[in-house]
């Protein structure tokens, strides 16, 4: 994406743009990016990371995972 990035007296940007009056005989950065309606956001097409670390899985472990909370909190607190 192409943008314009400048540094500028906003006494300059004062005849485009409305200052507020805090940034009024001072320099400011000026950031121009092309401007995009949602609908055009929306048709940008979406990637999913669904089932990127698959095959990183160990179904050995999966097993222990339903009960794996449990039983941590049973060693931590177990002479408690």
């Amino acid at each position: 994406m192409e943008f314009v990035r400048v540094v500028k007296n906003s006494d300059d940007l004062a005849k485009v743009i409305d200052m507020p009056k805090g940034l009024r005989n001072r320099k400011v950065e000026v950031i121009i990016f092309p401007y995009q309606d949602r609908e055009e956001v929306a048709e940008i097409e979406r990637k999913s990371l669904r089932g990127a670390l698959s095959k990183y899985k160990n179904e050995a472990l999966q097993a222990k995972e339903s009960d794996a909370w449990s039983r941590a909190v049973v060693e931590k607190h177990e002479n408690s």
